[in-house]
């Protein structure tokens, strides 16, 4: 087993606009110089996430901490799907991921998918506390895949998704599986993902409008009123059609958030 590895990522605005203040990022994690968007949210700081190690390996014990102080705005998301490579028999990968977003700031947390390759075990978690006021959009995928085009199924899959408010828990989503269940749990679907909007949950049908008008996805809408949360899950039939639905969806809530489209973001 590998020893832990802890990134760290700290947003502030200044002057208006929203800075990276801290930043460590030890191997595997590196990231691209962050910047602020032409027609994006004002002042709101884009920033890439990469791997320097061609994706995860079994022992690898990775977290990554994102605090966006009172008033900032990040958009955080990663410059390709990360792979998680066969387990060949031992421990896995284990990931966690926690966001700290204070009073009154905005997070757009939208890491690509995980690849579950053949063999694969992940142990994810993704752990968000929310600041009063503050708005969160936030997406979990997976999709799995054999290399060798034989089906052979991923070894396991643990994922945990907890929001937590100012009061206390706001939502908790976990889930557990093994590769050979994946078919029948998906109903043959290769990818599966959510996404969570915190903050306005009238964010939610807009999404679901937005998932039903792309062919090879099958969607759910869990709308919270009394905790502003809106969850939308989704399977999706491939990887090109799950990459699409989740941009699509986004461009959805963030135009309900912010009242009007947001631009666009290459990869």
């Amino acid at each position: 087993m590998a020893a832990p590895v802890r990134a760290e990522l700290q947003f502030r605005t200044v002057a208006g606009r929203t800075h990276l203040a801290r930043q460590f990022t030890p191997h595997p994690f590196h990231i691209t110089r962050p910047f602020h968007h032409p027609g994006g949210l004002s002042g709101m700081a884009t920033l890439y996430l990469q791997s320097s190690a061609g994706g995860v390996y079994s022992g690898d014990d990775l977290s990554l901490d994102i605090t966006v102080e009172a008033g900032a705005q990040a958009h955080v998301t990663t410059q390709a799907s990360t792979i998680v490579h066969d387990a060949r028999g031992r421990d896995g990968v284990k990931q966690s991921v926690s966001l700290a977003v204070a009073k009154g700031a905005r997070l757009d947390y939208l890491p690509d998918p995980a690849i579950l390759m053949s063999g694969a075990k992940l142990c994810n978690r993704v752990t968000a506390t929310i600041g009063k006021d503050a708005r969160v959009i936030l997406a979990d995928a997976q999709l799995s895949h054999d290399p060798q085009g034989r089906a052979r199924p991923f070894a396991w899959l643990e994922n945990e998704v907890e929001i937590l408010g100012p009061d206390g828990p706001l939502l908790l989503d976990r889930f557990e599986l093994s590769g050979t269940d994946w078919p029948a749990r998906t109903g043959g679907f290769s990818c599966s993902g959510m996404m969570i909007v915190v903050g306005d949950p009238g964010a939610g049908p807009a999404m679901l409008q937005a998932a039903d008008a792309l062919p090879g996805i099958y969607a759910g809408l869990s709308v919270f009123e009394d905790r502003r949360i809106a969850l939308i899950r989704f399977l999706a039939s491939d990887g090109a059609v799950l990459t699409k639905v989740m941009k699509t969806m986004w461009r959805a809530a963030a135009t309900t958030l912010d009242g009007t489209a947001p631009a666009e973001r290459r990869k």
